[in-house]
């Protein structure tokens, strides 16, 4: 018996021991690994000054196509989406071409390993229908890939403002602080940093800082951006503290937010009812009535003669 404790114990400490070594090496490795992707997300002061200077050519291409084009132009949604090369317009035609081809292509082989009968004119045109849809279907996942990019940002803009706000309580200037946080973003969150770096270009150019922000507003479709653009020029009107400014409209910012998420919760229990009702309705059904089918079925067989 004293033997079977031993080795239980010895077991059970081995166990132990081996846990904690994999567990201490799974930590360092993963901690190892956070700071790697760090420094390889972080850049240097040298690439930010190039990102925030007049001669970045993502920047002057944006600024080219705001001015010149127009809000459902194909430049202009693949700007939103997040994609700031000269080349993307050619890009992305070249991909819904050939997924248009692809799908030509793909469907008319697979009409005529399955339905042999059809006529070519049908398979023509059921193959020319398929390549349609998929040209369409490119330009529906950019708008969708544009909102998620601006949902993101609205997600993102609390930061901007909490980190702007210590910025200005330290005692810089506000566009010294748009500047600071600006070169922030640029480093974790390069979309937003790159829009930051607009507001930023269009205040060393002399731009007063509520434009800047109406700007900032119209490009990335955050209302609450422009509301503090109109807090800005009331500031500048009536002479008050930009820090009292910033503070008052952080907290209500996030008063808003809490709002916003009570609303969704009190949504949830009437979008909840219908799932519920199709899923577990008929789930419920069954339990409920099966076993007094099946009762009723026994006595009717028992009453049954003989």
């Amino acid at each position: 018996m004293n033997e079977y404790l031993v080795l239980a114990a010895v077991f059970t400490a081995v166990l132990i021991a081996t846990f904690a070594v994999l567990n201490a090496l799974t930590q360092r490795r993963d901690v190892e690994r956070n700071i790697e992707s760090s420094r390889r997300r972080r850049r240097s002061d040298t690439e930010i000054d190039e990102l925030l200077g007049t001669g970045n050519e993502r920047l002057r291409y944006y600024l080219d196509v705001v001015k010149t084009k127009k809000k459902d132009s194909l430049e202009m949604r693949l700007v939103q989406a997040g994609f700031f090369s000269k080349s993307a317009v050619a890009k992305f035609n070249l991909i819904r071409m050939l997924a248009a081809l692809i799908a030509f292509v793909a469907l008319q082989v697979t009409l005529q390993k399955f339905v042999p009968s059809a006529s070519r004119v049908t398979l023509l045109i059921l193959a020319a229908l398929a390549a349609a849809l998929v040209f369409i279907l490119a330009s529906v996942v950019l708008e969708r890939m544009a909102k998620k990019r601006m949902r993101e940002f609205r997600k993102i803009f609390p930061d901007f403002m909490d980190l702007l706000l210590v910025c200005v309580d330290a005692g810089l200037s506000i566009d010294a602080a748009v500047d600071r946080v600006t070169r922030e973003f640029l480093q974790t969150v390069p979309d937003f940093g790159v829009q930051l770096s607009i507001v930023n270009l269009e205040i060393r150019a002399g731009r007063p800082m509520h434009e800047a922000l109406y700007n900032f507003s119209d490009r990335v479709q955050i209302e609450e951006a422009r509301t503090l653009a109109v807090l800005f020029r009331q500031s500048e009107e009536l002479g008050s503290s930009v820090s009292r400014t910033l503070r008052s409209f952080a907290r209500e910012m996030r008063q808003m937010r809490i709002v916003k998420a009570e609303e969704k919760a009190n949504a949830l229990p009437v979008k909840m009812l219908f799932p519920m009702a199709f899923f577990m309705f008929p789930v419920s059904l069954i339990i409920v009535l099966v076993p007094i089918t099946m009762t009723v079925i026994e006595i009717l067989t028992g009453l049954a003669p003989k």
